[in-house]
């Protein structure tokens, strides 16, 4: 299990077929990693889809390889 802290905020983000459309933004921060950000759409946001985006999110992050460049 890891533990994030977390900050929501309620943006709008309309679109041509739904001008009222808010999304969800997710502020998380694992450890000593910097933030990230992910964006739920307000009518598909639940507690569960969030922990699932970002448990998603933090295995890219681990999954991505370093690359090192000679300057």
């Amino acid at each position: 299990m890891t533990e994030v802290a977390i900050k929501r905020t309620e943006l709008p983000a309309p679109t041509i077929d739904d001008p009222n459309r808010k999304v969800i933004q997710i502020q998380y921060r694992q450890g000593e990693l910097p933030p990230r950000f992910l964006y739920i759409s307000k009518a598909e946001y639940t507690p569960e889809k969030e922990k699932a985006e970002i448990k998603k999110d933090i295995k890219r992050r681990e999954e991505a390889k370093t690359e090192t460049l000679e300057i």
